[in-house]
């Protein structure tokens, strides 16, 4: 077993195999890396401020908050900015997107839905809620 201090700090023991140089370089891949714990809190961490900034985009269009539990909306208000993105790149008219991406307001709706191709975002929301 070989103790590995990673770029955190943290330590850990691995099980390393092979030739003394193998090994020597799969501790110094490690000691480069903070340890999966420390990973895993950072990768939460980019996901949290990408759903805050992703809310705080469709608040600044004009969507209306969606309903659902807090984890729900916070990943909803992803999927929906991306839906944005997505119907922005097919140049269809801001208010036409805005009017659509405004009809449904689940979190679980847009969840469930994250993964339209971006030519089907408009058409599905057209046929599943009317029109304001």
């Amino acid at each position: 077993m070989e103790l590995v201090r990673h770029s955190c700090g943290h330590e850990r023991k691995y099980r390393l195999n092979g030739p003394a140089h193998s090994v020597r370089r799969q501790i110094e891949h490690r000691e480069a890396m903070p340890c999966p714990k420390c990973r895993k809190a950072e990768e939460e961490t980019k996901f949290v401020r990408e759903c805050e900034s992703a809310a705080l985009a469709n608040a600044e269009m004009g969507l209306p908050e969606l309903t659902g539990t807090a984890a729900q909306v916070a990943y909803a208000e992803k999927c929906r900015k991306d839906a944005v993105m997505y119907a922005r790149m097919k140049s269809t008219p801001m208010a036409e997107i805005i009017e659509a991406m405004s009809r449904p307001t689940q979190a679980r709706w847009w969840i469930e839905n994250k993964d339209l191709g971006m030519h089907q975002w408009l058409p599905v929301i057209n046929d599943q809620f009317q029109a304001r």
